[in-house]
């Protein structure tokens, strides 16, 4: 990808950009955003911007030399990619990295590490890196992508410089889908239904369930009557419980057009059918409800006391 193929980033992003462009090297930064909002397209111009043998420095990456090929193709040995396995990023991984870094890199240039999701990585990871942070090597850039910095240890924050990526609005997420060649009704429609995220409309695209989850999800919500009809009401969705992140982000999407619909205004994205429930009581759910799974509640139990929360605001 080239920094004129990423759209919307801002003057921060902008600036930072430059930077890698001209030879400065960024040793440590948090890549911060929503889910599928560009960390890692920028992470790729970023590495790619440092790594590139173009002599045009305004031009990096330029995509045409063997390292931009490389980087594309996502084989190229001065770049280190860390991800989750299972539910973290262990010491193990950060260890890696230490070593990864310790030796000189192969073609000149830099040498970078790409630490996706990084929120997940334990105390005791983020504690290992520490020192690498503190005495960067000149030749090491280390970016870690995450959409939730506050769950970093403040030690690792204070450490790197924090670059926030804006989401995109629904005309600027449509015009990057229409540029990938997908037409303009649908490019609108994903648009919306993604807020403003193109990764995550590409996903939901490729996702041949999608709408028709949304739409189960949408009978259950409208289903819901009261104290007596929940059990029925979350039966349709209790055996999607592999699928509850998506389920959680129609609940909250559905909610924001209640609270705009109840506000007078335009719905945020377009919606299988109208819904009678109370936006704010949906929201707060959500809220909860995510946190209720994150402390290891059973599906069926926690999705019944959200059900259960927003029939009590009626």
């Amino acid at each position: 990808m080239k920094v004129s193929e990423f759209i919307g980033h801002g003057a921060e992003v902008e600036h930072l950009m430059r930077s890698v462009q001209a030879g400065r090297i960024v040793h440590a930064c948090i890549l911060a955003g929503p889910q599928g909002g560009g960390k890692r397209s920028l992470a790729e111009i970023l590495v790619g911007a440092a790594l590139c043998a173009s002599p045009e420095k305004e031009k990096r990456p330029c995509g045409f030399c063997p390292a931009c090929k490389r980087v594309a193709a996502g084989t190229h040995p001065d770049i280190l990619n860390i991800r989750p396995e299972g539910k973290s990023i262990g010491v193990e991984a950060v260890r890696a990295m230490i070593q990864f870094l310790s030796t000189k890199p192969y073609e000149g240039g830099c040498q970078a590490v790409v630490v996706e999701q990084a929120e997940k990585m334990t105390p005791s990871a983020q504690n290992a890196l520490l020192k690498t942070l503190e005495e960067p090597s000149g030749e090491a850039m280390v970016l870690l992508l995450t959409d939730a910095p506050g769950a970093l240890l403040s030690t690792i924050r204070s450490r790197c410089r924090l670059v926030r990526i804006p989401r995109l609005t629904g005309e600027m997420c449509s015009r990057a889908l229409t540029q990938k060649g997908i037409s303009q009704e649908q490019a609108d429609f994903y648009a919306a239904l993604s807020q403003g995220s193109v990764g995550r409309a590409l996903e939901m695209m490729e996702d041949a369930g999608y709408l028709a989850l949304r739409e189960k999800v949408y009978r259950s919500l409208s289903a819901l009557k009261d104290a007596a009809s929940v059990a029925e009401a979350a039966s349709g969705i209790v055996p999607e419980a592999a699928r509850a992140q998506e389920i959680l982000e129609i609940f909250e999407l559905a909610a924001r057009n209640r609270l705009a619909a109840e506000a007078g205004l335009p719905l945020l994205a377009p919606e299988p059918c109208a819904l009678a429930l109370d936006g704010q009581a949906m929201l707060s759910g959500v809220l909860r409800l995510r946190q209720m799974l994150s402390s290891n509640v059973s599906w069926p139990a926690a999705l019944e006391r959200y059900y259960f929360s927003i029939l009590e605001e009626r």
